[in-house]
């Protein structure tokens, strides 16, 4: 390999951004590997054709103890050697990782990109190569990614930009055998311990038996989907610009392409930020076309009705009371309503038919209740047999039959140790039906609102 062939690359890459001007300063993310070190080499080399200056930033995480002092020392050594300025700074993921609970190599990477903020230059160069962004679309392709996310790591992402994405580590590794550099080598990198090292040292050798180019092969394809991905960034923006005709609201969806459709459903999601999924957007582009509603959040739903797709945030009602033990006298449950209970005495002479008569269906045998007795709201799962029935039925349908829909939710339920004993509206059920035998009758009154 010619000793100019990587240093060309990375100019070709940088070229192709159009981002770089004369008298700018680009800052190259050093850790002391051999991908940073190359980096480093390379943007000093085409410093004078760039006419740009060039100084360095390394990050010490503190995870690898006495590796990650040997680390700084040589990053030291290696910048005062070709005279650049470098910056260091300290910083502690293992204690970021437990105050955030995730992983420590989450938190290594958000405690390095805080760093970086802190940068004064206009670039931050970092050393990711077309070895890298194999690994990385593998790893997303693996566990599932849109266009967008197979596209791997993109070669200019605000004031960071990736000169090494036409390289591969093994050109790298010749070009600094060229120049005689050395560089260190993180121990960690060479464990199966996380899943990019076991794609790294399992898959990748893997798909070198099938095709021994996979590496620059794969790059040539993540610039295409990288452009298509762009051009339908670019549709979808203007699609969705077009569609968007009210807050949180998306009209005309049918007459888009289903990928615009797709893409412009994301965008409505961000917007109101909710993130989103492949099969939630598959749900809500049959949701605009079929009609009907979904929940995407708590009270926030999705409405689909003739092509349009809105979401809403609904009021949810206030959290129902917890049951209490009934007492005689008044019972304040719900807001607005009184629960009154009573006992009645019962003589012999008196039938069940004037029971009824004079007390109409709120009334029970208080000696056939088991236990203490609550008063509650319905719940999800009762059920209540009714007097003549020789069967139960679920509660929720009872209630719907005999209350209006503004008063289902507040209907008044007795349990007792056995389940269900009365329902407001419903009545009382057949196990504590007064009869012949009864001698002391609750008698419950409900009053409202009050």
């Amino acid at each position: 390999m010619r000793a100019d062939a990587v240093s060309r690359a990375v100019l070709e890459q940088l070229r192709e951004l159009h981002c770089l001007e004369p008298e700018q300063t680009v800052c190259c993310a050093l850790s002391g590997g051999a991908d940073s070190v190359c980096l480093l080499r390379c943007l000093l080399e085409l410093r004078p054709v760039l006419g740009i200056t060039i100084t360095a930033v390394h990050v010490n995480h503190h995870l690898r103890g006495a590796e990650s002092e040997r680390d700084r020392t040589f990053c030291q050594q290696l910048c005062a050697g070709l005279g650049v300025r470098l910056a260091v700074y300290d910083v502690n993921p293992a204690a970021r990782a437990a105050q955030e609970h995730c992983s420590e190599e989450l938190a290594a990477r958000e405690c390095r990109y805080a760093a970086f903020a802190q940068v004064q230059a206009d670039w931050i160069a970092t050393a990711h190569t077309a070895s890298d962004n194999l690994e990385t679309a593998v790893h997303r392709l693996v566990r599932g990614a849109s266009l967008h996310g197979l596209t791997a790591i993109p070669p200019k992402n605000g004031r960071f930009l990736r000169p090494l994405l036409r390289v591969t580590r093994r050109q790298v590794e010749q070009y600094l055998e060229s120049l005689g550099q050395t560089y260190v080598t993180d121990s960690t990198n060479l464990t199966d311990a996380y899943t990019r090292n076991r794609i790294r040292h399992q898959v990748i050798p893997a798909l070198e038996q099938l095709n021994p180019s996979v590496e620059r092969t794969v790059s040539y394809t993540l610039r295409s989907l990288r452009r298509e991905d762009d051009f339908l960034h670019q549709q979808a923006q203007a699609a969705y610009a077009k569609c968007h005709t009210g807050k949180n609201t998306l009209s005309g969806l049918e007459t888009l392409h289903e990928a615009l459709q797709f893409r412009c459903i994301a965008m409505l999601l961000e917007e109101a930020g909710i993130s989103c999924e492949a099969p939630l957007l598959e749900r809500l582009a049959a949701l605009a076309r079929q009609g009907g509603r979904w929940n995407l959040s708590g009270a926030v739903y999705a409405v689909g009705k003739s092509g349009t797709l809105t979401i809403e945030t609904v009021q949810l009602p206030e959290p129902l009371p917890e049951a209490i033990p009934l007492q005689m006298g008044e019972n304040r449950l719900f807001s607005g309503f009184v629960l009154h209970a009573r006992l009645e005495t019962v003589s012999p002479a008196e039938n069940v038919a004037n029971i009824h008569k004079k007390f109409a269906n709120a009334c029970l045998d208080y000696d056939k209740i088991k236990g203490e007795i609550f008063l509650r709201p319905r719940q999800s799962g009762d059920r209540m047999q009714l007097s003549g029935r020789g069967f139960t039925s679920a509660l929720k349908k009872l209630i719907q039959a005999n209350l209006p829909p503004e008063r289902r939710r507040t209907a008044h339920v007795l349990a007792d140790a056995d389940g269900v004993i009365f329902a407001e509206g419903v009545g009382c059920a057949a196990r504590v039906c007064p009869d012949g035998e009864t001698r002391r009758l609750l008698v419950l009154e409900i009053l409202g609102k009050c």
